[in-house]
């Protein structure tokens, strides 16, 4: 009996002694507003916020803006303009994943697929390649709110999650 006392004792010490560097951790991110103003910054660095802000974001030729994996509980919000440069590949423009993620916008932003630039008269599968817009793969338990999108390649919104849910803008 007196070994399992120590085991006790020992499991106890552990615990104690990790719980203070994972809640040092979690109170650090919780915290952390970050504002970017490149796609390539945004897309490396997000998953150490808890709230990202996408300032006038311009996402070059043939990348995606990927804010995948990101922790449980971030707020994504875009601000200005986003705007993407122009290349026939297989993208999407955006991929955003995560559970309990919340994406919104500001009363000034818009998202500007520049769709224009796709659009051929072919349709979905002809003509052109034309890439999705917005990949909301495992973006589950989560709520896009209110995205002023114009212009589209394709489709807007390319859905593949549980629970996600999607409200309009009623601002405009």
């Amino acid at each position: 009996m007196r070994s399992s006392m120590v085991s006790i004792v020992v499991l106890g010490a552990a615990l104690a002694t990790a719980a203070p560097t994972r809640v040092s951790t979690l109170v650090k991110r919780a915290s952390s507003s970050c504002t970017f103003s490149s796609a390539a910054s945004a897309s490396a660095n997000a998953n150490s916020c808890s709230t990202v802000v996408l300032d006038n974001i311009e996402v070059p030729a043939g990348e995606t803006l990927d804010l995948s994996d990101l922790e449980s509980g971030t707020k994504v919000i875009f601000d200005g303009e986003t705007t993407f440069g122009y290349k026939e590949w297989d993208g999407p423009l955006i991929r955003i994943s995560g559970s309990n993620i919340v994406v919104a916008g500001t009363s000034n932003h818009t998202i500007n697929g520049g769709g224009e630039r796709w659009w051929d008269g072919e349709g979905t599968n002809g003509g052109k390649t034309k890439l999705k817009f917005f990949y909301a793969h495992d973006l589950d338990d989560s709520t896009i709110t209110g995205l002023n999108v114009k212009n589209t390649p394709v489709q807007a919104f390319s859905v593949q999650s549980d629970n996600l849910i999607l409200k309009p803008n009623h601002d405009r």
